[in-house]
């Protein structure tokens, strides 16, 4: 059966170790609610295919594996309207807010709360904002949800309320390596992603309104292939009539992540020439060492009603998941 504990060291500070009956370990930290580690038990030895950093400091102003809000992604210009309102937000990314701000989930310390049910174990994260906090309006209630089954399978959600109308689009920013360690790059991985159409960005990487579609462009993986040395920090827009999202396989097939989610989008992000030499969990980063998968709304929907919306209503509480079937050997 899975278990939960709490404990602490050193490196993590306070944590908490999820396991299944299989043997795979999830730690988890009250910083941010972020992932640490992903451990599959394979034939020839443990391997986390999480990438993250050496201590809980490291994490410190950096994104891998958080809880990112209140609004994941980019918010153009720093500001956006709602309800005949003008919102100004932290322009902490090239005159937009990115992830949030200055002062996103990521950097927030979150109350956790392990659980125990019948054939999975978890930790339910919680933090409350206030009204007017970093430019976003409403007081705030949140929980990051994180669940390990029997089943193999890696769950993570948001539920969330309100008081008045704010935006809200969180998301997991979970970084991969399934070679076990970044200082291996990504381009022997192979990726599958049931998208049809991406969101078309901007040199900022802000969004247009406009969907494009991916055949015959790199974003085309509809089909299963090598990433390559392809860079991406994009959204691609899922299929609705596809069960599964994407899948993410090992360069020596013996570990594949199978993701579901309740979310139309996946912002796909692959580490860069700014990574390179971050001092990780597995190793050195090397250039293109890490694809980072990101289930959320479309960035910008909050200026595009064509891609929907981002709005958060006290009469409709938040609730969203992801999940990745983890297969090993």
């Amino acid at each position: 059966m899975a278990t939960v504990k709490q404990l602490h060291n050193e490196r993590y500070g306070d944590y908490f170790e999820v396991t299944n009956k299989n043997g795979v370990t999830l730690l988890l930290s009250p910083f941010g609610a972020r992932a640490l580690e992903l451990v599959l038990p394979l034939a020839e030895g443990p391997r986390n295919v999480l990438v993250g950093f050496d201590t809980i400091e490291g994490h410190k102003g950096k994104y891998f594996n958080a809880s990112i809000g209140p609004v994941a992604g980019r918010i153009a210009k720093a500001q956006f309207e709602l309800e005949g309102k003008v919102y100004q937000t932290e322009a902490n990314q090239k005159g937009n807010t990115l992830h949030g701000g200055f002062h996103g989930f990521d950097l927030e310390t979150w109350t956790g709360t392990p659980f125990e049910k019948e054939g999975a174990s978890g930790v339910v994260f919680t933090l409350e904002r206030n009204d007017g906090d970093y430019g976003f309006p409403g007081n705030l209630k949140v929980e990051a949800i994180y669940t390990l089954t029997d089943e193999d399978e890696y769950k993570f959600g948001f539920t969330a309320t309100t008081d008045q109308a704010t935006l809200f689009n969180p998301t997991n920013h979970g970084y991969y390596n399934l070679t076990g360690s970044p200082s291996n790059p990504i381009d022997e991985h192979r990726l599958e992603v049931h998208a049809s159409k991406v969101a078309e960005t901007r040199d900022d990487v802000t969004t247009t309104g406009e969907l494009l579609p991916v055949s015959g462009t790199k974003f085309d993986f509809f089909t299963e292939k090598t990433i390559g040395d392809t860079m991406l920090d994009d959204p691609f827009v899922l299929d609705k009539d596809q069960e599964q999202a994407l899948v993410l396989t090992a360069p020596d097939g013996k570990v594949a992540l199978t993701l579901t989610t309740t979310e139309p989008a996946v912002v796909i992000y692959t580490t860069g020439e700014s990574e390179v030499g971050y001092e990780m969990n597995g190793g050195p980063m090397t250039l293109h060492g890490s694809v980072a998968i990101e289930p959320q709304k479309i960035p910008g929907t909050e200026s595009y009603p064509q891609f929907g919306s981002i709005t958060l209503t006290p009469d409709k509480p938040y609730f969203a998941e992801s999940q990745f079937k983890l297969t090993y050997q």
